[in-house]
């Protein structure tokens, strides 16, 4: 009986530190494996840069990730915005430039350029974070994605 007690014992540690152990081997096989596809296929934003892999890109080389659906959708939206960010930037620079010149001639015409390039380049401000929350949506939509596949 004492030996039959030790093998019944015995094969239950034994089960017990085979489970154990083989659920801790599954478990790091997991993490390892979404650890990679984090690291090399999500992307992570850092300012005017973006990360895919080990690769970086601008907003206008994040293109081919941004294929269907939303993202496609809040891309195209940020990039628009962009897009008039940068035109009012500029105008907003011509007309304060342009206003500095003509200082010199007609003060009053300074002034009504001077405001209308702070007002534009006000208005540049409102473009560009716009675009960069449409872009972080996205991302944000592409990443969830592909961490935890299609959503319906």
């Amino acid at each position: 009986m004492k030996k039959m007690l030790k093998k019944c014992v015995l094969s239950v540690v034994l089960l017990v530190f085979y489970n154990c152990f083989f659920g801790v081997a599954v478990s790091a096989q997991t993490r390892d494996s979404l650890l990679r596809v984090y690291n090399n296929e999500t992307i992570h934003s850092f300012g005017k840069f973006y990360i895919l892999g080990s690769k970086q890109f601008t907003l206008g080389g994040l293109k081919p990730e941004f294929t269907a659906g939303i993202t496609k959708d809040l891309y195209k939206k940020s990039r628009t915005n962009l897009f008039f960010g940068r035109a009012l930037t500029v105008t907003a620079v011509a007309a304060l430039i342009t206003g500095a010149i003509v200082k010199k001639d007609n003060k009053s015409a300074a002034l009504a350029l001077s405001i209308v390039g702070i007002g534009l380049n006000l208005s540049s401000f409102h473009f560009r974070k716009k675009s960069k929350e449409l872009i972080d949506q996205a991302i944000w939509f592409k990443n969830k994605e592909i961490l935890f596949g299609p959503q319906p």
